[in-house]
């Protein structure tokens, strides 16, 4: 007779574990998403870095010819991030040259250094709150002209 009153008990136990169990799961899914969608975001960075650095100095100094590069630099970083399937809602991207902006390169300036920042807004599987996670990767690469 006994037995028969703790029929259950392994389910009600099993539920009461599972319900603490769960977030740590969909938190564990989460965070390993976005260290994937991190490292896709890093790899787009020195991607769009080595193409900049092997482009010849005088395409860098023409105004014109510059802003074809960078165009393609940035296609570079859209198609890797495709790729990947990173879940992109706000990407900024900026190419700097030495100590300024690479699209401001007067045609006198010998940039020893190149460099990417790129930043992803990328969503959460769960909503945390109303701000998504930003993502951000520099990669940089010195030229030897």
């Amino acid at each position: 007779m006994r037995q028969l009153r703790c029929r259950g008990v392994a389910a009600i136990e099993a539920a009461l574990v599972m319900a603490g169990l769960a977030p740590l799961l969909v938190l564990a899914l989460n965070m390993g998403r976005l260290a994937i969608n991190g490292a896709a975001v890093d790899r787009a960075a020195s991607n769009a870095a080595r193409f900049l650095s092997t482009v010849p100095l005088e395409v860098l100094r023409d105004s014109g010819r510059r802003s074809v590069v960078l165009n393609t630099a940035r296609s570079l970083i859209d198609s890797t991030l495709a790729a990947a399937e990173v879940d992109v809602q706000t990407l900024r991207v900026e190419f700097i040259c030495d100590i300024g902006s690479c699209s401001a390169l007067l045609a006198s300036d010998t940039p020893t250094k190149i460099g990417v920042l790129l930043s992803v807004d990328n969503d959460a599987i769960v909503d945390f709150g109303t701000d998504p996670v930003t993502l951000a990767a520099y990669a940089e690469v010195g030229r030897d002209d």
